[in-house]
């Protein structure tokens, strides 16, 4: 399937906000700081869903329905669990160097999901997502999809504070996610998402959701929180589609290059975090500076790292190796 530049270049442009709105998680901690705090409800809004909803609308539903579920899984390991467990065990030398973190306990939270890079859990849900859109391909009848739609996001609001049972709502909350991606492929594919009226929409209900998460209490994937399934949902939506406007109207060859290494990006760009405090001690702080600086280190150690992977071990990040 040939690929689609303005999703590679939303790509692009969400992976900058899952990184800034870690960087505010640095200078906000006790999110007492409005004017950060109502950006990173901006951004939770949809940042992370958006993903969810680009993968369900690039699937290829006839593709898989006539191929096996082993082929299925097999692929699905490949472009997700062997990256997981790559960058997972990057995490556990990197945290046990910088953080003195005890490798027991850096296997323990790759095994159970908790993750020593924070991004990763993202891998693990859209694999379990996956596999339960598998099903839906499988059998394909539109009232158990939209039923099983709107569970994947009720579901969730019950579910204890049991790791095994947070790893599942996440995935829960993929698969809803992807379906929506899937059932609205004309809608994230219009030509009309980069008009005025939609981008302005799209805009104004993004922000309504932040305003009423920042007042009412949002939603969070990494503790599997769903305080409000209709405002994650309209979230969802509307922030994907004012990204792919954006994305249809500023694009660029570097942009788009930048989006085809998100996964590298994701489970890499936290380890700066991580070390920056450690190896300049002097620069840490919550200020605005410290978040630039914080940035800049991020863009430097990212260049590399994305080109020895991709030259040296793509393999390790479910990319095919180019000769």
């Amino acid at each position: 399937m040939k690929r689609i530049d303005y999703f590679d270049t939303s790509k692009a442009y969400l992976i900058f906000l899952v990184v800034l709105g870690h960087i505010l998680i640095v200078l906000n901690p006790q999110y007492d700081k409005l004017y950060f705090s109502v950006i990173q409800e901006f951004i939770y809004a949809f940042h992370m869903s958006a993903f969810f909803i680009i993968h369900g609308v690039l699937m290829n539903n006839e593709k898989w329905k006539s191929a096996s579920v082993k082929d299925f899984i097999v692929k699905r390991i490949y472009s997700l669990i062997v990256p997981y467990l790559f960058f997972e065990i990057i995490g556990i030398v990197w945290k046990a160097f910088f953080a003195k973190q005890d490798l027991i306990k850096g296997i323990y939270n790759m095994v159970t999901v908790r993750c020593n890079t924070g991004a990763d859990w993202f891998l693990v849900a859209m694999f379990i997502g996956s596999l339960l859109h598998l099903i839906y391909i499988k059998h394909p009848n539109r009232v158990f999809g939209i039923v099983s739609t709107v569970a994947s996001f009720i579901v969730p609001m019950f579910i204890s504070g049991n790791q095994i049972m947070i790893v599942l709502g996440r995935g829960m909350l993929a698969y809803g996610f992807i379906m929506i991606g899937n059932f609205g492929k004309n809608l994230f594919q219009s030509e009309k998402t980069k008009s005025i009226m939609w981008m302005s929409a799209s805009l104004l209900l993004t922000g309504a959701v932040a305003v009423f998460s920042l007042k009412f209490g949002g939603n969070d994937y990494y503790t599997c929180t769903v305080n409000n399934p209709i405002t994650l949902v309209i979230g969802g939506i509307s922030g994907t589609l004012l990204i792919i406007g954006i994305s249809r109207i500023l694009h660029c060859k570097m942009i788009t290059n930048i989006g085809n290494h998100t996964l590298t990006i994701m489970g890499t760009h936290q380890l700066v975090i991580y070390a920056m405090p450690v190896l300049i001690p002097i620069m840490a702080g919550s200020s605005i500076v410290y978040g630039i600086e914080l940035l800049v280190g991020i863009i430097l150690f990212e260049m590399p790292v994305v080109y020895l992977i991709d030259k040296y071990l793509p393999f390790l990040v479910g990319r095919r190796i180019i000769k």
